[in-house]
């Protein structure tokens, strides 16, 4: 039996020990009062050889001596004590528990480790469900139960919205905010160290539960990226997920010799992995609870244009600045829907524009002028969502709640969503605290927040639209690796790469000045030289490059040039040859690159290439296998990307001889998952549309494990 057989039993336990549990103020005291005052209906056990009586329940000495196996124990014991106990309950049976104590392996030493390894095991073999170690427990505020070591505020209502978090203080973070908010939680998981249950086996088992709507997460990282990737992808089609990740400054994994290594890193692969699978990532805990409340009240747009109504020429231009990291769409007002507005705001002599100014109070408060408004603007076939921007206040006056009352009429009968988007933060404690739980309209009390929960909304709308069946990557070539670990130089690395079908310029390994003049006479003058050596990977910086040989007499000095400056920077380099290439004059300079991250295996790069890619740093990740459209929209993402159709008067580039290219490169990194720690194609020469692209220059950087491998 596996860990997830038993998670019910650890999230919706029958009844529940507490080892350690005392009528002091210690760890153990506290989980009981939470188990005895949450209203847990399921029996209760006390634990303690030194009691027989606590807060007014019987106290057993051990668990063997429970009138019957609970469903799960908590252990609030002292890390040296821990193991006996969890042995003691796998041997009763007892099919879940939790761990509080730290000192496994989040305290980062051997004996650490090894108590955690032993905990895995104990659990495994006994198909027990633990939380933790290192954890605060688990809340259910819809199923009625607290073993836990928070506290829960007394206003923090039931509600769709579960948490899992790998950090146990940021839990009371989000609760306290959710309470203030009147955000109603389901299930609150402190999942700690994550030594038996993983955040993926939580996302999982909440994906089918009925009472959890919204699921957001904490999350610091994951022992089984391949795993988390699947249940993202599979849970993201069903409900939505809001993950804020910790440590996102993190320079994660690098590769030492490919320009890729300095660009991509864990933050990389987890930006990735998000948008792949739909999820909505924050950068704070106000951003997760606001998103997470926007998700829980509002329907998902068929779209992404966005309009914002306001009472305040400064509110359009507050809103217009802030749009500027948000990037939502803001689109013009149609002719028909301005002259409709006019006709109901009196206003003739000028056109609105998006932010709508409705120049002042009284035009929209008189009558049922705003309900008209919003009905013009949710009937207008180009807009998605209506956004209703105030600046609201805690004590409601009433020519404002009039508005409010006349929105929620409106989204009532829409079919769009429709939000008040709040200008003043900290305004939603008092009268409009309750305000979208009685409703269904969501309020968002922060402009900058509000905006980006609201292009999350979007994101994720156009995610569950967009049908995308998996794809399986096409089969990889066969080949060989030499000996040992390390760059592979530039001719063996494109000789491995062009029997995928990627194009290479042409070029030939020169042994001698009379071979690189007789190769050039073949490939074609100019060409370029270089040197090739497992020992000298960045070429140019030993003097290992030359350019544009146009004469016979220039490719033989450069020949001796190139060897000789070699020599002198690393005279123990191998020196296998030197490669002669075709100049190719009239390509635009891409990178596409491989980084292999540890979670997540291969995490492919595109950008500008050439010496712009560290200077631009312009790049866009996908965890692979890629389709056509992924490539695109990675396109459509670096801030150069308009080089490729052509700007200000450039040439058009052959943008899908590029797509077919990285779509290749990316079943290759896919096929070989694990062999290699970079693989990079730096320059890509993009050409002119229709002329295709070449290969100018390639790394393979072999993985250490990888050794003499056979078939990929």
């Amino acid at each position: 039996m596996s860990a997830n057989a038993n998670l019910q039993a650890l999230l919706r336990p029958r009844s529940v020990a507490v080892v350690g549990a005392s009528p002091k103020g210690s760890t153990g005291g506290r989980i009981l009062g939470n188990v005895l005052g949450s209203g847990f209906e399921g029996a209760v056990y006390p634990v303690n050889p030194n009691y027989t009586e606590v807060r007014g329940k019987p106290c057993f000495p051990s668990i063997d001596g429970l009138p019957e196996v609970p469903d799960c124990v908590i252990v609030a014991l002292p890390v040296s004590r821990v193991l006996a106990v969890i042995k003691e309950a796998a041997d009763a049976g007892v099919p879940s528990g939790i761990v509080v104590a730290e000192g496994f392996a989040d305290g980062d030493t051997a004996a650490g480790r090894r108590r955690q390894e032993e905990l895995q095991r104990l659990a495994d073999a006994a198909g027990m469900a633990v939380t933790g170690p290192c954890c605060m427990g688990v809340a259910s505020l819809r199923y009625g139960f607290a073993n836990s070591y928070f506290s829960i505020p007394p206003d923090l209502t039931p509600g769709g919205v579960s948490l899992i978090s790998q950090s146990g203080g940021l839990t009371n973070a989000v609760t306290e905010l959710a309470a203030s908010r009147n955000i109603g939680c389901n299930y609150i998981i402190s999942s700690g160290n994550e030594a038996v249950v993983e955040m993926a086996d939580y996302i999982e088992y909440l994906a089918d539960d009925p009472e959890t709507r919204v699921i957001a997460c904490i999350m610091e990282g994951a022992k089984d990226g391949a795993r988390l990737r699947r249940v993202l992808a599979s849970t993201g089609r069903r409900k939505p997920v809001v993950v804020l990740k910790l440590g996102r400054t993190d320079a994660g994994q690098r590769a030492t010799v490919a320009h890729t290594g300095t660009l991509a890193g864990q933050r990389e692969a987890y930006e990735a992995l998000f948008r792949e699978t739909g999820v909505a990532p924050v950068e704070s805990i106000d951003e997760l609870v606001e998103t997470a409340g926007l998700f829980l009240h509002a329907p998902l747009p068929a779209g992404g244009r966005v309009v914002f109504l306001t009472i305040s020429g400064g509110a359009t231009a507050l809103i217009s600045d802030v749009n500027a990291a948000a990037g939502l769409r803001c689109p013009e007002l149609s002719a028909a829907t301005n002259a409709r507005l006019g006709e109901i705001l009196g206003v003739d002599d000028r056109p609105f524009s998006n932010p709508i100014d409705t120049v002042g109070m009284p035009r929209i408060e008189q009558g049922t002028n705003l309900t008209s408004v919003l009905d013009t603007l949710l009937g207008d076939d180009g807009i998605d969502l209506v956004g209703m921007a105030l600046s609201v206040k805690r004590a409601t006056a009433p020519g404002q709640q009039k508005l409010l009352d006349q929105a929620v009429a409106c989204a009532r009968n829409a079919s769009k969503p429709l939000f008040v988007l709040s200008l003043a933060s900290n305004s939603l404690t008092g009268d409009c605290r309750t305000f979208s739980a009685d409703t269904g309209v969501p309020i968002l009390e922060d402009v900058a927040g509000g905006m980006k929960a609201v292009r999350r909304l979007v994101d994720y709308a156009a995610f569950r639209r967009r049908e995308k069946p998996s794809r399986t990557p096409e089969a990889s070539v066969d080949f060989r690796l030499p000996e040992g670990a390390g760059a592979l130089t530039e001719h063996e690395s494109k000789r491995i790469l062009a029997g995928t079908g990627i194009p290479m310029t042409r070029e030939e390994l020169a042994g001698t000045p009379e071979q690189a003049v007789e190769i050039a006479g073949s490939v074609g003058l100019p060409v370029a030289l270089k040197v090739q050596s497992p020992d000298v990977p960045h070429k140019s910086d030993a003097g290992g490059v030359a350019l544009g040989a146009a004469t016979a007499e220039e490719v033989e000095t450069a020949y001796l040039r190139i060897v000789r400056n070699v020599k002198a920077a690393h005279p123990h380099a191998r020196i296998d040859g030197v490669l002669v290439q075709e100049m190719v004059s009239d390509g635009l300079e891409v990178i596409v690159g491989m980084v292999h991250d540890a979670q997540f295996g291969p995490l492919v790069m595109v950008g500008l290439g050439g010496i712009y890619v560290e200077v631009f740093k312009d790049a866009a990740f996908r965890l692979p296998p890629l389709d056509g459209e992924d490539v695109r929209e990675m396109l459509a993402e670096l801030r150069g990307g308009a080089l490729l159709s052509g700007l200000r008067g450039g040439k058009p580039r052959d943008v899908d001889a590029l797509v077919d290219c990285v779509v290749r490169f990316g079943d290759f990194v896919t096929r070989n998952a694990g062999r290699f720690t970079a693989v990079e194609m730096n320059p890509v020469m993009v050409r002119p549309e229709g002329l295709g692209v070449a290969v100018a220059d390639a790394l393979i950087t072999v993985a250490a494990e990888t050794g003499q491998a056979g078939r990929p």
